[in-house]
């Protein structure tokens, strides 16, 4: 039986709105005297505007996690997990309920976390080494290992307050994964590191949830796969889901597609400057609209054009790429439509997704036409213009699990074999 090295029992966290704890040490003596005396405390109700009100950034979360295991904390901004990671790291206490470990915590929340300003960043490794529990002998054998991963050798005599950003993450990230943590927390901080570097770390954890246990908040869906098989799933403060990473994907894109079921084209940028022939204005989506679309299945929607010049033989292209990466694969009407000046088109659309793998996907909108040597003319480019995400289809898919980390994004289309007699 696995061991549990973490338990989350009841936990709450209520936080009180308004101001609080502005005031001077004039206003509370002032404030004092005038309850004393029985006079009207003006400072006092002034402060207590709206202070009285409260919310709960988490309510009754419970949940355990097993030692060698990478589990996602998955949910939208507000949802209350930078909050539960706060109250893990012990960094704040609950206001109800209780965490229970097994072992040392290190914990990357926010740049230059933990971290002493004045401090080289040489001291700064001692420093939080100790924090953890590790004698200065123990620091010591993991010194050149920590500073080597980190790549910031050339700066590590200089105090920190001198580091960027992502001097900070690499730093930070090196020192908590270095000192032997039985649980290592990484909040969405990795996200100001380059993309190699972020490679790097998520194979470092990969390394350590072997035989530690890491707990790892993004919204990048990709990187989760690469690292997280289990997830909690949090909305509004409540622990809603625990179970495999794909559910707690699916839940996510659900909440995702019932907020955005219509998107203003013409509000967003447009590449360039196009759009001064025709432009793409509105998109809607249908209101059942599935949160996620299985593989081999297809997005449906409505777009709104409007042309104010006199356009011919003009192409919807849809190119589909990762957040934050490359154009992965274009879809391409036919020269289906015409328009004239001051016209508004409706077109239906039917993306197909094909072999496209699970995941999370931008999608690119493109009006434009072939000339008669091949070149595509563009009339209009809205970058990023809607997110959807793609899950298993066991049906279509063989009765197989697509694994990205093992089959790649795309399935192409079946081999052909011949037995030969």
């Amino acid at each position: 039986m696995a061991e549990t090295v973490l338990k989350v029992e009841g936990l709450s966290k209520q936080y009180r709105l308004g101001q609080i704890g502005l005031s001077t040490l004039r206003d509370d003596v002032d404030g004092l005297v005038s309850r004393l005396f029985g006079k009207n405390d003006r400072i006092g109700r002034e402060r207590a505007g709206g202070a009285n009100e409260t919310f709960y950034a988490l309510k009754d979360v419970s949940f355990d996690i097993e030692r060698g295991s990478a589990v996602a904390l998955v949910g939208r901004n507000g949802a209350g997990k930078s909050t539960l990671l706060k109250i893990i790291s012990r960094i704040t206490a609950p206001t109800e309920g209780r965490v229970r470990y097994k072992g040392r915590v290190a914990s990357l929340l926010e740049v230059g976390t933990g971290f002493n300003q004045h401090l080289t960043g040489r001291e700064n490794i001692y420093l939080n080494g100790a924090i953890m529990g590790l004698t200065r002998e123990q620091i010591t054998k993991r010194l050149d290992e920590i500073i080597a991963f980190s790549e910031v050798e050339q700066f590590i005599d200089t105090p920190v307050k001198r580091y960027s950003s992502g001097m900070y993450v690499k730093l930070g990230f090196a020192v908590a994964a270095h000192l032997d943590p039985d649980i290592l927390i990484c909040d969405e901080v990795l996200a100001v590191g380059d993309t190699r570097f972020q490679e790097k770390c998520i194979r470092k954890m990969g390394d350590l949830a072997s035989e530690h246990t890491v707990i790892y908040v993004s919204h990048n869906m990709h990187t989760l796969r690469q690292l997280c098989t289990r997830a909690l799933y949090l909305e509004n403060g409540r622990l809603t889901y625990q179970g495999e990473l794909e559910g707690a994907i699916s839940r996510y894109a659900g909440a995702a597609a019932r907020q955005e079921k219509t998107v203003d084209l013409d509000a967003m940028k447009h590449e360039g400057n196009m759009g001064k022939l025709a432009r793409l204005r509105r998109l809607e989506l249908p209101p059942d609209a599935p949160g996620e679309y299985p593989m081999y299945g297809e997005v449906r929607f409505q777009l709104g054009v409007h042309a104010y010049e006199q356009v011919r033989g003009l192409r919807l292209c849809a190119l589909i790429s990762r957040p934050g990466s490359g154009t992965l694969a274009t879809s391409m009407s036919q020269p289906l439509f015409s328009s004239s000046p001051g016209a508004d088109s409706l077109l239906d659309v039917s993306l197909p997704l094909g072999g496209l793998g699970p995941g999370e996907y931008d999608c690119t909108l493109w009006l434009c036409f072939i000339d008669p040597i091949g070149r595509m003319v563009s009339y209009d480019v809205v970058p990023n213009a809607f997110r959807f995400s793609t899950g298993q289809n066991l049906e279509a898919n063989s009765g197989m699990l697509w694994n990205e980390k093992r089959h790649g994004l795309f399935r192409l289309p079946d081999m052909a074999l011949e037995i030969k007699p």
